[in-house]
């Protein structure tokens, strides 16, 4: 027979793990029917407190998810690196939990992978989720429906106004820099993005669209593999036909593997062409020429998902966390890929 959890009784009663939690630690902070509701479930499942559930009320051993697609970018390290900091000055512990992308051409499999991993996170019994995934749809959405604790969305857009979230204003940054380049005389004008359908993408394509819309200028959007070894391919297929005045790229990694396949080809940059990236990773600096890009604070981000998580995981039974749909500031730092 399994062990009942404190998941357990929370999802019985409808009710956060930190409210079960204050039931078994601080009873009178909770209002007394749903202390005794949630007393009673405890009775009829038989729920045994340990030391784990135990601490769920004081941060010294609470613990928090960080559930990720994966590792090997680096702007998903730099979020859980702003995170971990601040999730070690709050006193809480940290879970990380990898999605992965082994089914990345196969979607529904995926899909299936993810909900298999929110059961595993569910059963681990954290206080609350930090969830980073750029594919967000309205199916991950309902995933989150039946998760007994807090989720935030870090980096992760979403228009559903009751799911907490901090990200940027993806579709803004994308029309501002679309329309500088419009103004410093540029007509030919691409965006490069990815096939899969990644939330924060059709933002910035959005935001690129406008921009030329309003400016009577025709667009022209490149769907490429988010994977490097197919874009070079791609690119260099492309290139060898005709090239824009600027490309503007949904992540910086293809942005450089844009411009390094320019360079084989002999284009030069950014006279011929500029190219402009998005998050202003280590890649932008790495590049040659270096990358001018939207500069987009993730390691902040991650500081202010886990702020507006630990909020929501210690408000009283009666309060009601106000500000949980957070946009963070950006600017974009010119390098040496634009004129």
């Amino acid at each position: 027979m399994n062990q009942i959890k404190i998941y357990d009784v929370a999802g019985a009663a409808g009710v956060s793990l930190a409210t079960v939690s204050r039931v078994l630690n601080h009873p009178e902070k909770v209002k007394p029917a749903t202390r005794e509701k949630i007393e009673k479930i405890i009775r009829e499942l038989g729920y045994k407190p340990n030391l784990n559930a135990k601490g769920l009320a004081s941060s010294k051993s609470t613990t928090v998810a960080v559930v990720v697609p994966e590792l090997t970018r680096s702007s998903i390290a730099e979020i859980v690196n702003g995170i971990a900091d601040c999730a070690t000055r709050r006193g809480y512990l940290l879970r990380l939990f990898v999605a992965g992308r082994n089914n990345y051409d196969n979607p529904e499999e995926q899909l299936k992978a993810e909900k298999e991993l929110w059961g595993t996170v569910v059963a681990s019994s954290v206080d609350g989720v930090l969830y980073i995934n750029d594919e967000f749809t309205e199916e991950h959405e309902k995933l989150l429906e039946d998760v007994p604790m807090p989720v935030v969305l870090t980096n992760t857009p979403c228009s559903n106004p009751n799911i907490p979230q901090v990200s940027i204003d993806y579709y803004r940054a994308a029309y501002g820099v679309t329309k500088e380049m419009i103004d410093r005389g540029n007509k030919k004008i691409w965006m490069i993005k990815t096939i899969r359908n990644y939330a924060m993408n059709n933002l910035k394509v959005d935001g690129y669209l406008q921009a030329m819309k309003e400016a009577n200028l025709e667009p022209r959007i490149i769907e490429v593999s988010g994977l490097t070894e197919r874009n070079e391919v791609s690119f260099k297929e492309l290139l060898q036909k005709e090239h824009p005045d600027v490309a503007i790229v949904v992540r910086d990694s293809m942005a450089v593997s844009f411009i390094n396949v320019a360079r084989l080809l002999h284009i030069h940059i950014p006279d011929e062409l500029q190219v402009i990236g998005f998050q202003n990773t280590r890649y932008a600096e790495l590049a040659r020429p270096k990358l001018t890009s939207v500069n987009t604070p993730i390691y902040e981000m991650g500081e202010k998902a886990m702020d507006l998580l630990t909020s929501l995981m210690e408000c009283e039974e009666d309060e009601e966390v106000t500000n949980i749909k957070q946009f963070i500031n950006y600017n974009v730092i010119e390098r040496d890929s634009i004129k």
